[in-house]
């Protein structure tokens, strides 16, 4: 049996979301910007997306504008090649432990001569007097996630909020891994990024809130207020509505299974594994680490026992290189190598999560008994 502890990767669709996929599919196949039926029933069925969208970020249908993309990396692409544009400051601001898609864009700013400012976690906490420090510097914007992919750690997003207020900075948040798993807020942010297949919409479509609208990264165009040109996704982008609704009525459920699955793993394997709990924390994610194994290690070796999990964001699967999140934590170089993600959704079980627990200790207990013998 197939017992799946992967959903910050991808989350299956849901059903409803899948057979409303088809349904438009089928019958709502004209472009939105056609002027005959179909093209205007297209646009309806648009125009309802982005209401339902927008209500679940708690906005009124007038407030800021919705961007679709195709995918939560390009929404962060987007967001930051087009708020460079607009920068008054010179300088950015961002953590050592973002995803690739905002990191490795930062590194190639800096090889054009942009100043980057990366902050550590100080005793796993956002270091608010160093973010507040370099505020007084020629700061244009600011880039950080709202849930750190790899570990659940989540940011103190409105005492940031709060220092930005007055200042003529811009404020990128990187929502990914928040959307339909914590309570959000946009108040106060110029640019949010979420995607759809990790609420259990369908992959290949991502979206990006404005606050105001935003230069076009690519080139002028006539679709989506000039900022992505393409064909827009209708039947795509209307499933994401639907699974999105689905998760935000559900959400207290879901994060009351979620506690309750990581107290499951932490009586059965604390005394063999080391858990990352933070203050503020997504429950939809729980990791620990290992130093005597790397998160690969864990990985194949939980498959080969039924069970998938992960050593970090999916984007850097197959790369052996340190954890940023650890390294930020400041955990020693063998450790960084040992992380290993257990992420929850819709499906997993408590008798799913009690088996991981068990399979997680029988590998523990091997690997400790190969330390004793290699010691002898």
């Amino acid at each position: 049996m197939n017992r799946y502890f992967d959903y910050a990767a991808t989350h299956p669709m849901t059903h409803a979301a899948l057979d409303h996929y088809v349904a438009m599919a089928k019958n709502v196949y004209g472009n939105p910007s056609s002027l005959h039926t179909q093209g205007y029933m297209a646009e309806d069925y648009l125009t309802e997306a982005r209401r339902l969208i927008k209500q679940a970020l708690g906005l009124d249908i007038l407030r800021g504008k919705l961007l679709f993309t195709g995918s939560g990396s390009e929404s962060n692409y987007i967001a930051l090649t087009s708020l460079r544009k607009r920068m008054k400051g010179k300088e950015v601001i961002t953590s050592w432990h973002e995803h690739d898609s905002v990191a490795l864009l930062l590194e190639e700013w800096e090889r054009e001569g942009v100043i980057v400012h990366r902050l550590k976690l100080k005793d796993g906490k956002f270091d608010l007097d160093a973010f507040t420090h370099l505020l007084d510097r020629d700061i244009g914007l600011v880039t950080l996630q709202h849930v750190n992919s790899d570990t659940g750690w989540v940011l103190p997003l409105h005492h940031i909020q709060c220092l930005l207020k007055y200042k003529k900075i811009l404020f990128h948040v990187d929502g990914v891994q928040a959307l339909g798993k914590i309570p959000i807020s946009v108040e106060g942010i110029d640019a949010y990024s979420f995607s759809a297949h990790k609420v259990g919409g369908p992959k290949g479509v991502g979206a990006l809130y404005m606050e105001r609208l935003i230069p076009p990264p690519y080139y002028p165009g006539h679709h989506q207020y000039g900022i992505r040109p393409g064909t827009i996704d209708v039947p795509g982008i209307s499933a994401f509505a639907k699974a999105l609704g689905e998760r935000q009525e559900q959400l207290t459920r879901f994060q009351r299974n979620f506690m309750a699955f990581r107290a499951i793993l932490k009586e059965k394997t604390s005394a063999h594994v080391h858990w990352l709990e933070f203050d503020e924390q997504s429950p939809a994610i729980f990791s620990f680490v290992s130093h005597q194994r790397d998160g690969q290690w864990w990985m194949t070796e939980l498959d080969d026992l039924g069970f998938q999990v992960s050593a970090g964001s999916a984007c850097r699967a197959g790369q052996n290189g340190p954890n940023r999140m650890l390294e930020a934590l400041g955990y020693e170089t063998s450790a960084c190598h040992g992380l290993v993600r257990i992420s929850f959704g819709a499906h997993t079980t408590a008798e799913d999560t009690s088996a991981l627990a068990d399979a997680i200790v029988i590998l523990a207990r091997r690997v400790e008994h190969h330390e004793q013998t290699f010691s002898r």
